[in-house]
């Protein structure tokens, strides 16, 4: 599947219902909140494709978003601070904000060839027995997988998931003992020309703060796209620090002691 048009416009009707409202309502700043077209399933997106962004809400929420977002720059509100921001409208219907996620999209013009078949597929019968608490990205409702085991272990894992057509979603795990040594690459890759040759889109997500995940996608030949920051009912969640560094050699060090991280962080349940 492949075409000379940007995929991001390919795939338009697919964002629209994916994001809850139509690309036309983008806008540059200040950026226009208005009525998700599925609140139920959309209570609230904000999403930035290029230099336009906007933000579709449950209507209750509307009033109080659009004077709040029009104090706040589209590169103020698509970050950390944006989410506590637009927090503080949802969180008294304990709604919390996550974010922000980048989409990278992935055809047969954009795959970049990989020569590693250290990879092995796995059926939806086989993915039925992976500990999803260590492969918790790999989706238990994935229609194929791609894995690698080390001494009958599995250390790395790709799954690939059907949305609505003609997108199909790649998630990816690697155990912390087997990071850095292109495993994650290798079953990415694999996905994701699996989904081509079965003439779908490929979509993948990932936070800003996961370096190696996002290098892995870049490497695989997935484009980046836009950028959401979505309501999730519960409390409000944070991301970790950035992972990985550099160069595989290079020192990483806290910037700031521990004495003044954020110590309102409760632990995962």
């Amino acid at each position: 599947m492949s075409n000379s048009m940007p995929i991001h416009e390919l795939l338009m009707p697919w964002i629209e219902n994916h994001i809850g409202m139509p690309l036309s309502n983008l806008r540059t700043d200040p950026i226009p909140v208005v009525s998700s077209l599925n609140a139920e399933s959309h209570p609230l997106t904000a999403c930035k494709l290029g230099h336009r962004g906007a933000i579709s809400s449950r209507v209750e929420w509307v009033s109080k978003l659009q004077p709040l977002v029009t104090n706040i720059p589209m590169d103020m509100l698509f970050s950390p601070f944006g989410c506590a921001e637009l927090a503080r409208v949802t969180l008294s219907d304990d709604y919390g904000i996550w974010g922000p996620n980048w989409y990278f999209f992935g055809d047969a013009t954009t795959l970049k060839p990989y020569d590693d078949e250290r990879w092995q597929a796995y059926s939806p019968m086989q993915l039925g027995c992976i500990d999803h608490k260590l492969f918790w990205h790999c989706s238990q409702e994935a229609i194929q997988g791609f894995g690698i085991e080390e001494q009958g272990e599995l250390v790395a894992l790709a799954v690939v998931t059907e949305h609505s057509h003609p997108v199909w979603e790649i998630g990816m795990d690697v155990i912390p003992s087997a990071k850095a040594r292109g495993l994650g690459r290798s079953v990415v890759s694999a996905a994701a020309n699996w989904v081509v040759q079965n003439n779908r889109y490929v979509v993948a997500t990932v936070g800003p703060f996961n370096v190696p995940s996002v290098r892995t996608l870049r490497a695989s030949g997935l484009k980046y796209s836009f950028m959401t920051l979505k309501a999730a009912p519960g409390p409000f969640q944070i991301p970790p620090q950035p992972l990985g560094s550099p160069l595989p050699d290079a020192e990483v060090y806290n910037y700031y002691p521990q004495w003044a991280m954020n110590q309102c962080v409760k632990p995962k349940p």
